[in-house]
């Protein structure tokens, strides 16, 4: 059953109709930084879906204390997921996100190990950040005017085999693009297994999303 009941807030409508250019989202977010937490932090139920969602999986899969796994917050943002993510003992955690002044942002949280600015997912990934991570997690990013589905890809290849991925599609985005099609060409050619997949799941209550499990291989 699909829980949204409201429209967007405004910032949330505006940054839905972004064109995905870096420079234009770049721009966008750096007027935004300073209110994102106001604007969104309410009823984002997908925050601690998400979280449970790579909490509940890593443990069949990753034979380690929860402690020394190494987390990628792909679209970190402001860091609003942090929080969730070290209840669950994922503490060794690193923000990744385009936009620089939303990792200043993150840096005030001071629950990031690590943060890494003006990743764009289109772009080959730096070295430093290849197969570096025992997991990752993606919350808003694969979202109508942000990036292409292809950004798989990469979130897919900073990710350790054996790994953990767990990522949000919003709804409208995953009906308009060819987010399946990707997904499924990476399971057919062994790259990931599909462990499992929660549509019309909750997000905000402006809208639900579906959420997908990988695990690298």
């Amino acid at each position: 059953m699909t829980k949204s009941t409201h429209a967007p807030h405004v910032n949330i409508h505006d940054a839905l109709k972004l064109n995905g250019e870096p420079e234009a989202i770049v721009d966008y977010y750096t007027g935004w930084a300073k209110t994102y937490d106001d604007d969104v932090r309410e009823n984002y139920y997908g925050i601690q879906y998400i979280a449970q969602l790579l909490g509940d999986s890593i443990a069949p899969t990753v034979n380690e204390s929860r402690e020394s796994l190494v987390v990628a917050d792909v679209g970190c943002g402001t860091g609003l997921m942090a929080p969730a993510l070290h209840r669950l003992g994922l503490t060794q955690l690193e923000g990744i996100d385009l936009s620089e002044a939303m990792i200043e942002k993150a840096r005030e949280t001071t629950l990031y190990q690590a943060l890494h600015a003006n990743i764009n997912l289109h772009d080959p990934l730096p070295q430093k950040l290849q197969q570096r991570y025992d997991a990752a997690v993606c919350l808003g990013v694969f979202t109508p005017g942000h990036v292409t589905p292809d950004a798989l890809n990469q979130i897919i290849g900073m990710t350790k085999p054996g790994g953990v991925v767990v990522i949000s599609t919003r709804v409208p985005y995953y009906t308009q693009t060819n987010y399946q099609s990707v997904s499924d060409q990476l399971i057919n050619k062994g790259i990931v297994h599909l462990r499992s997949r929660h549509l019309d799941a909750p997000y905000r209550d402006d809208g639900d999303a579906h959420y997908w499990v990988y695990e690298v291989r």
